[in-house]
Formats: structure tokens, sequence, C-alpha cells
């Protein structure tokens, strides 16, 4: 009798005279671990994808653990960012708000970067991830520079709009029935995703943001996908150019709205008697070029009360220096220096 190769045990004989290799057991074992070896490897054959994920996970079990205080986790608060905290700008799309949040963020990401690396490549999606959920986030924040946002979702939408460009109308190696298939859902997936952000607290500017940039980058790149030294060259100069527009448009929004920003979170650290931290800020706003009289009235306020009158002093000249009409930095002006100030003559009505 022919026996299991692996056990010994006995195996029947067929009516043709054909006996298995293995046992009904043994042949089991077999197959549980070949689907947990197709499992595993589909895991590590996406590591750019798996590693994003964890990010994920890990900053939301950290957020979580420690009292979910998301703007210390790297949320994009925009008074923060806009002041000077720009990493706020990239570090957003691995925050997350709740479970429902990041389980079907996680879920999205899973799904759209196991394509981008296929079609792309490893770094290439890691840069797009990166790169898209900064575009996000700075078109967030120029149409709301107060708003408070978390999640990858600008990124997501930026890998979808890199799928989708690059599917349509670039020369990727890959079927055209395939083509039509994956065009067809990221149609869907963008629609409806766009319209459910419609209502309710979801940053869907930060979605269009990263869809746009992910537009932008994804065709060139999948124009030119080659492993040739060239085609790695102009992917290069891609992301390189796409990072400079980021920035320059970063440096156009904090030109804007920085100042702004700035006085807003010096105020704030006043109130809670955070003295260094204000006169940091401050000192921050003052030298950009793009201040105001306030900015270094109370500069000189917070300097006169940490006792540096030196500083108080030369703070309160340039505020009546940029606002002759500003009495409270001429009043404070006039006691620290016992010299009277000019007051400034009425206007005309």
């Amino acid at each position: 009798m022919p026996t299991c190769f692996k056990c010994g045990t006995e195996l029947q004989v067929n009516e043709e005279g054909v006996a298995p290799v293995l046992c009904d057991r043994c042949a089991g074992r077999a197959t549980s671990r070949a689907q947990r070896g197709m499992s595993i490897g589909s895991m590590t054959g996406y590591p750019v994808t798996i590693t994003l994920m964890a990010i994920c996970i890990a900053v939301y079990l950290g957020d979580l653990l420690t009292g979910g205080w998301l703007t210390e986790w790297g949320g994009n608060a925009g008074s923060l960012t806009l002041s000077g905290q720009y990493w706020r700008l990239l570090t957003a799309a691995f925050v997350h708000a709740n479970l429902i949040h990041i389980a079907f963020n996680m879920w999205c990401l899973y799904s759209l970067g196991r394509v981008s690396e296929r079609l792309f490549g490893r770094i290439p999606t890691l840069l797009l991830y990166l790169l898209t959920g900064v575009g996000g986030s700075l078109l967030s924040l120029a149409y709301q520079p107060t708003r408070f946002s978390v999640g990858a979702s600008g990124a997501i939408f930026g890998l979808a709009g890199a799928i989708l460009i690059g599917v349509k109308f670039g020369d990727l190696e890959i079927s055209s029935g395939e083509k039509r298939s994956l065009f067809g859902s990221l149609v869907f997936f963008i629609g409806i995703n766009f319209t459910m952000g419609i209502g309710g607290n979801t940053d869907n500017m930060a979605h269009l943001g990263g869809f746009i940039s992910g537009l932008i980058i994804g065709l060139p790149m999948a124009t030119s996908f080659s492993a040739s030294k060239t085609g790695a060259v102009i992917r290069t100069a891609i992301l390189t150019a796409a990072s400079l527009l980021l920035l320059l448009a970063g440096r156009e929004l904090v030109t804007l709205h920085g100042h702004e920003s700035r006085m807003k979170v010096a105020r704030s650290a006043t109130y809670v008697n955070d003295l260094p931290g204000a006169i940091s800020v401050l000192e921050r706003d003052t030298a950009s070029g793009h201040t105001s009289a306030d900015a270094y009235s109370l500069l000189g306020n917070i300097y006169e009360a940490t006792g540096q009158r030196e500083k108080a002093i030369l703070a309160y000249q340039r505020a009546v220096a940029l606002d002759p009409g500003d009495q409270n930095a001429a009043e404070a002006l006039n006691e620290l220096t016992g010299k009277e100030t000019p007051k400034a003559p009425p206007s005309k009505q």
C-alpha cells in the first residue's frame, strides 16, 4: 500500500490505481502554510505601503495612550503651522482622530498603495505620499488658515490622482483591460469620497490639494516610466520640481498669513504665561519683514515684564516708528526713558 510522503499513513488507491502523495491531514497543513505564505508575501511585497500604515497606526495608538492630544502628535493646526512649525504640513498625514477615521484611511491606503508600488515603484510611492500629503495640507490652509486638520486622506487622494492620470494618459506596462478596470474604480472612489466630504467636518480642501498634487506629479512619472537611467533621472527631476513648487506655495502662504498666525500664537502663549515662548514667536515675526506695530508693542510689553529694559525701549521705538498713533507704546516708552514722546497729530476728517 502506498503511504503518505510526510507521516507514513497508508493511502487509499482510487479506481484508476493512483494514490495521492499526502494524506488529507498533511495536505491540509500544507495548504494552510501555502495560504499563510501567500498572505505574508503580499505584505512583504509592498514594504512602503505597510511601513506607512504602521507609522499611522503607531501614531494613533501613541496619541490614544497619551490622552488624545492630536496637536501634540503633529496635527496641522493652522496658526501653529503658519507661525513656524512647518513640519505639521507633513506630520498631519500620519495623525488620525478616531478608530473609524484611521480604519477607513488604512483600508484605502492599503488598496491604493499596493497599486502605486506596482506601477511606479517603492521610492516614488513614498515620495508621492509625502509630497501630496503636504500639497493637501497647503491647500487646506490656503482656503482656511486657522483650520485644524489631520489624516492620511490628502495623501491617499494624491496616490489616487497619480494612478488615475498615469493609467489614463501614461504608458504604464499593464494591459488595456486592467487600465479600464483601474480607471473606473478610481473615478468611482474619488467621486464618492468627494461627495461624502461635502458635509460634516471633512476637510475636502485637503483631499483636493492632494488630488491635484497627484495629477501634477503622476502624469510625467507615468510617461517616463522606465527602468533605464534616463527614466530614473527624469523621475528625480520631476519630484524635485514638485518639491520646489510646494516650497514656493508654502512660502507664499506664510507671507500672506504668517504675521496674523504668529500674533495669535504669541497672544496665546502670553495668556498661559509662557513669556519665553511668546518672545520667541514675536522675535521671528519682527525679523520676517512682514510685521506690524502691534507685534513690536506686544514684544515691548513682554520684554518689560521680564526685566529686559533696553530691549523693551527698542521694541517700543519701533512700534511708534511704524505707527505714530500707538499711544500705548508711546506712553510706555516715555515711562522707560523719562522723555516725552511727541503725540501724533490729529487726523483730518
